[in-house]
């Protein structure tokens, strides 16, 4: 099966693609570098450095692709309201673009990652099902359920092709991008004991979140190119175990041998607890979630990964900063350096 996974060289999709070649597939990967790189890949991947917003077809022409694995997005739930023209650009536009490639050429399955910002806040403290009704309540949550609903509204005006939506949330693991300031709590934590500096907490740290590691759900999203009971659904993919942002601070700490310490910064505005439940994909996928790595044991070969890597330069805001009002100061110093 020949493959184009968009997004390969970042953190998610270097993973996918090192399952997908495992399996036997032929993989193209592209990638506008600007937040992955492309160390991350193997040689055995062609690979092509393009904006998904770009025009697609000479490449679709030339690999002929039966899948698409679609990652490429700037995932920073955050700072989307303070960019939220890139936002939507860099999501709904460049999934239109994918898609419609995808689909002029003959592609059978489409495969797009979501996040479980779709849903917004929590019912009652609830954890999120694929049932759960998505009010999503911030620019990045509104821009990937557009995509949901674009995708599933073209396959049923269309015909095809099929597709998956998986649905992750705060993933981690070996590969992650470090060093950038607005987004990955890990890896923004991992940076910080690097550099020796506090780690950033907003608020009390009292906010509670599932933390996946990468294994779960870069497993998930290759198999469903060939798992048919993951034909035209929504799947929730991730870790279980909840932690506070406090904790995971805290874990980080010890885990490292650092004595940097915490510094609380003023609160954002933002969803206090989200949890995921996975049951739907636990029956699908069974396999993968059977080998599920704890937090703890997912921070640590995280850890054994970067304290060998030189720490990157910041990564930038990927543009120029439209609604200054509410931004956290933290973000409002770095943007000024």
């Amino acid at each position: 099966m020949r493959v184009v996974v968009t997004g390969a060289a970042g953190f998610i999709g270097a993973h996918v693609v090192q399952h997908l070649l495992a399996e036997g597939k032929e993989v193209l990967g592209l990638d506008d570098l600007s937040g992955g790189c492309r160390e991350n890949l193997p040689d055995a991947v062609k690979f092509v450095e393009r904006d998904c917003t770009l025009p697609l077809d000479d490449l679709f022409e030339e690999f002929r692709p039966e899948a698409v694995v679609h990652l490429a997005a700037y995932a920073a739930e955050g700072l989307s309201h303070h960019i939220p023209n890139f936002n939507y650009q860099s999501n709904l536009v460049g999934t239109a673009n994918v898609l419609t490639a995808a689909h002029r050429h003959s592609v059978q399955h489409f495969v797009f990652t979501s996040s479980i910002a779709a849903y917004g806040h929590p019912p009652a403290d609830r954890s999120f099902t694929e049932e759960t009704e998505c009010k999503p309540c911030d620019p990045y949550g509104i821009a990937k359920y557009a995509c949901e609903q674009h995708i599933a509204c073209f396959h049923e005006y269309y015909g095809g092709p099929s597709y998956t939506i998986f649905r992750p949330h705060n993933v981690f693991g070996p590969k992650q991008n470090i060093s950038d300031p607005y987004r990955n709590v890990v890896g923004i934590f991992l940076r910080c004991v690097r550099q020796g500096i506090p780690l950033p907490v907003f608020g009390d740290g009292s906010q509670t979140r599932d933390f996946s590691y990468i294994d779960t759900v870069s497993k998930c999203i290759a198999q469903s190119l060939t798992v048919g009971a993951s034909c035209n659904e929504v799947f929730n993919v991730g870790g279980d175990q909840s932690w506070s942002v406090l904790k995971l601070a805290n874990e980080i700490l010890q885990l490292s041998g650092s004595d940097v310490g915490v510094e609380h910064l003023p609160p954002r505005q933002e969803v206090m607890h989200a949890h995921a439940d996975h049951a739907k994909a636990r029956k699908v996928f069974p396999g993968v979630f059977e080998q599920e790595k704890s937090i703890e044991l997912g921070l640590a070969e995280t850890w054994e990964f970067v304290e060998k890597q030189t720490v990157p330069d910041p990564t930038p805001c990927p543009a120029p900063v439209e609604n200054w009002e509410k931004l956290p100061p933290s973000w409002r110093k770095t943007l000024s350096l």
